[in-house]
């Protein structure tokens, strides 16, 4: 992440986790920017790990997080992602990922509030 530290899905077995594929000059990931960090105020790390990813330049997408003080992990990845991650047709997109590792669902477009908290809670 732009901290330095490696992530992996495994790590975040027995809690939800949301993958958002994102880039910083894409105004609908902007927008849904506000809506991520009201979702991490209101939904503990320890029940949800909200992960941003980017495949632009760490400092770039650093700077985005800075200034748009984004509370959950922001990563810069400039590898290949693997699949389902690398055929997304647009930004942003998100992943929702079961306590169990098991993907619950795939969005594609920007997100709202209400919209991500009842993907999160559905069972």
């Amino acid at each position: 992440d732009i901290a330095g530290q490696a992530h992996k899905l495994s790590d975040y077995r027995g809690k939800n986790v949301m993958l958002v594929l994102w880039a910083t000059w894409c105004v609908p990931c902007q927008q849904e920017i506000p809506h991520l960090v009201a979702l991490r105020g209101i939904m503990p790390a320890d029940k949800l790990a909200i992960l941003a990813i980017s495949n632009e330049p760490a400092d770039v997408v650093k700077a985005m997080a800075e200034d748009k003080d984004m509370n959950y992990t922001v990563i810069s990845n400039k590898g290949v992602l693997p699949e389902p991650l690398s055929g997304i047709r647009g930004y942003p997109s998100a992943f929702f990922v079961k306590p169990d590792g098991t993907l619950k669902l795939a969005t594609e477009g920007g997100l709202r509030l209400g919209e991500m908290k009842a993907i999160i809670l559905a069972e």
